[in-house]
Formats: structure tokens, sequence, C-alpha cells
């Protein structure tokens, strides 16, 4: 029986996270999961090493991998890992030449002869969801095939590189067998959230859609595609049954692009919950026009404690520019009425967009301290390859082009008119002046009494925002002013 192992390559929370590496988290790698419980309905022998997770070397990945006699090893790679992904293909090549290295993922989705051109030692990539792609490749080499016509590849034949042709949306996914938690080694209890997305351990993400109906010029939608695909509610409860009953999970972050964009199927799922009494607690994605007083009601029964919200910037005409098609009186009322659902709100901001000016994220940075939210996710513009952003980025500013950067933490998108190093000071400021004010703290001790453990948390996150940064944007007045 021909056997694959799948592989999340090494990245730190420092590579991932730059100087909030204490505020990062460590996640189950639901792409694999799926992909793991595909092979395995499907008589392939699979396992999975999840070295993000483990802080293993690359050295000691391929070690791992090499001792379990694979015949293929399936790696995959956001653009900020794809180095390291090439580097676990390099020293397998070195150590088993015989072992076939298939690299999946955004990044080759986006640069699919680019990045086969750029890595020799990756012989073939899979485009876009690989589930049916990857089992119709192995199929087809053990059929005595050379897998060129599987589409959703990009191969080598001869000198050239050449795409199969895509391949379309799995369109029931009902259809895929549940994700195999069981091949991550000490799931649920090794892969903690950051302190201020979770409320309960062990916790765990879900994710019960696939793709994104919306035209934001920052997000790379070349994996799911435009069109918004669910999972059933009965599915979708199933899953977290599993995970409640089996697993112990105590607490689920629904990572959807937007949760809450279907209601009827929100409402259902909610009174599934409610029915079976399943005890848990709860977090998700959201927009701002995709909510009421009446569905944050139910949710908030159901176990809903905090909804996160794109907003990216408090300045209409940048919100207009990368066509987010919210406005900010809705972004007002709908956090207004989140709190009063007694549910926490978190932000999402995006700081050095196209069209940026110091003025703007000045206006960014008050909107956040005077409208209803009790935390904040504050990344840099970031031009990814396969976005509408990545295409046009050079026009509006300067762009670093290291992959290892791409990482939302680090300044590699500097529109005209600013230096990397006042983007810098602006993204510590908004931090420090959003956390330390008097309203924010008190909140925080609250939560800490409700739940000591948060407590411990924090307090691990804390010297964070005393990096030599922070504290020099904390000095600089000019910036930002600190009145609400």
């Amino acid at each position: 029986m021909d056997s694959i192992v799948l592989v999340n390559p090494p990245m730190s929370l420092t590579e991932r996270y730059g100087r909030l590496a204490a505020a990062g988290s460590t996640m189950p790698p639901l792409a694999l999961c799926s992909l793991a419980a595909v092979c395995r309905n499907n008589g392939f022998a699979v396992s999975i090493i999840d070295a993000a997770c483990g802080e293993l070397s690359h050295e000691q990945v391929v070690d791992a991998l090499v001792s379990r006699k694979p015949r293929y090893v399936g790696i995959t790679a956001m653009t900020c890992g794809i180095h390291s992904a090439a580097r676990i293909a390099n020293l397998i090549k070195r150590k088993r030449p015989d072992i076939l290295t298939l690299i999946g993922g955004p990044h080759v989705t986006a640069l699919p002869a680019e990045t086969m051109r750029i890595f020799p030692e990756f012989d073939v990539g899979c485009i876009g969801e690989g589930e049916e792609t990857l089992v119709d490749y192995m199929r087809a080499m053990q059929a005595g095939s050379s897998g060129d016509n599987v589409s959703g590849l990009v191969h080598r034949k001869g000198g050239a590189i050449c795409l199969s042709g895509a391949r379309p949306f799995i369109e029931d996914l009902n259809s895929l067998p549940f994700p195999a938690w069981d091949l991550l080694e000490g799931f649920p209890d090794r892969y903690v959230p950051a302190a201020i997305r979770c409320r309960r351990l062990p916790a765990s993400h879900l994710v019960t859609s696939r793709g994104c109906p919306m035209k934001c010029t920052f997000c790379d939608r070349s994996v799911f595609g435009n069109r918004y695909r669910l999972f059933s509610v009965e599915y979708t409860f199933e899953m977290i049954k599993t995970l409640v009953n089996t697993y112990n999970v105590r607490d689920i972050l629904f990572e959807d692009d937007s949760f809450t964009l279907h209601k009827e199927r929100v409402l259902a799922l909610c009174e599934l919950i409610g029915k079976n009494n399943l005890r848990f607690s709860w977090s998700c994605l959201g927009r701002v026009d995709s909510i009421d007083a009446t569905l944050l009601k139910i949710m908030r029964r159901a176990g809903c404690w905090q909804i996160g919200f794109g907003i990216e910037s408090g300045n209409a005409g940048i919100l207009d520019s990368v066509h987010k098609s919210i406005d900010l009186d809705r972004i007002r009322e709908a956090l207004a009425v989140t709190r009063r659902a007694r549910i926490l709100t978190k932000g999402f901001f995006v700081l050095g967009l196209p069209h940026e000016t110091p003025d703007s994220i000045r206006e960014t940075i008050r909107f956040a301290k005077t409208v209803a939210l009790n935390d904040i996710s504050v990344s840099f513009c970031t031009p990814f390859p396969g976005t509408v952003l990545g295409e046009h980025a050079r026009e509006s500013g300067d762009v670093d082009p290291d992959w290892n950067k791409m990482n939302l933490m680090n300044a590699v998108f500097v529109p005209k008119g600013f230096t990397k190093k006042q983007l810098e000071e602006f993204h510590a400021a908004f931090f420090r002046q959003f956390y330390f004010r008097p309203g924010i703290i008190l909140d925080y001790v609250f939560r800490c009494i409700r739940n000591p453990g948060l407590l411990w948390r924090i307090l691990w996150i804390l010297p964070s925002f005393f990096h030599p940064a922070f504290r020099k944007a904390a000095r600089s007045r000019p910036l930002v002013s600190t009145h609400r």
C-alpha cells in the first residue's frame, strides 16, 4: 500500500508574529487533516507531521518522515512558509531522492509556475482544493501513469513546467470525511489559540464553509474561490459534537471568512446546539452587514462570546478603495448592537493600505477608540501573490519582495508618502493607545476575575507591549493624538 506523509513545515511564533510572538497562536492544520482523512478513506496509509506546533527543526522533520518510508510527502505552505517547505523538500531529495515531493497551499496556487521554477526540489504542485487532486494523482501513479492528465496539478515534463488545467471546486462539501484530528500528536492540548481569542481550554478551530463572495482587494481567494459553499447544518453540528464529546474541546473558533453570512444556517445551528445541550463556548468571524439583534441574541444563548469583524480602516475613502463594501455608520451600529447582546467585539485593522496617509491612520486609531470594541488585531498591508493588491501594489508604493517577511506583521508594503519606520511606529502606537486606556484595562480585570486562567496568559503577553518599538511609539506624540 502506498503511503504519504503530510507536513506542516517549521515556522516559529517569531517568524509568524514578529515582536508579538507571545500573543500568537498555534492551531491545528485543518487543511492537512482534511487531506489526510480523504487519503485514508481511499486506502492510502497517511500520517501528519506538524512541525510548526512541535517546534521541530527541518532535519528532525526529515528524519521522522524518512523513517516512515513513504512514497509521497505532501507539504503545505503559505507565502511566508514557502522557503521552509522547500528546505524540507531539499533535505528529502538528499536522503531519499525516490520520494515524490508535493507542494500545496495558497502560495503555489497563486504562483504555480514561478514556485516550481524557483524550487526544483518540488516534484509536483497541487493547485486549489487538494483533496480530490491528491487522491487522483496517487491513484494514477499506482496505475503506472505519470499523473500528467490529473487536473489541478503543476508538474515537470522534460525541461518544461506544465499546468494540467483547473479542477472544479468541490460542490458537495458533505462528501468530505471529518478532519483526521486523531493523526495530530497531542490534539487538542498541544494547540493553544491567542489569549484574547479563547475563553477556555482545550480549544480548537473549525471551518464550516469555503469561498468568499466579497471583493476585498487584499484577500487571496485563489484556493477556495468566490462562491460561498457550505457544509450542511447537520454535518457542521456533527463535527462540533465530535470535537466536544470525543476530544473534550471546550472552546471552538469558527474561522469561516464570514460565519454570519448565511443567517438561517447560523440560526439552525444554534438551535441544534441548544436542543442537544452541547456545552462549549465559541467565537466567530462576521461582517458588520450580516448581523442583527435577533441573530446575536440567539448566538449568545448558544454559547457565542466573541465576534471578530473585518473593519480594516476608519477612513471611508480607504474602505471604498479596497472594495470593502461597508461604511463607518454600519460598523458603529453593528459593534454597538453586538455589545448590547453581551458578546465581545474584536476589530481587524490593516495599516498602510494604498492611498493611506498619516491623517487616515490617525482617523483609524481615533475610530477604533470611539466605537464599541473590546479587542483589536492590527496587521500591515501585505501584497500577497494572487491578490488584486499584489498585482498593483508597486503602482502606489514600495514593495519588499521577500516572501519570508509576508506574515502580516512586517511592513513589506510602504505606500507613497511614508517610510517603513513611520508605519511601524503607527502600528505600535495603535496597540498601546487602544489597550492602555482605563476602560479597556477595567474590562480585562473583569475578564480575568471571571476566568482566572486568562490572567496568566495576559501576563505572558504583556512584555510584548514594552518592546522598544512600542515604547518609542508611546513617546511619539506628533504621530497620534492620545485623546478620544
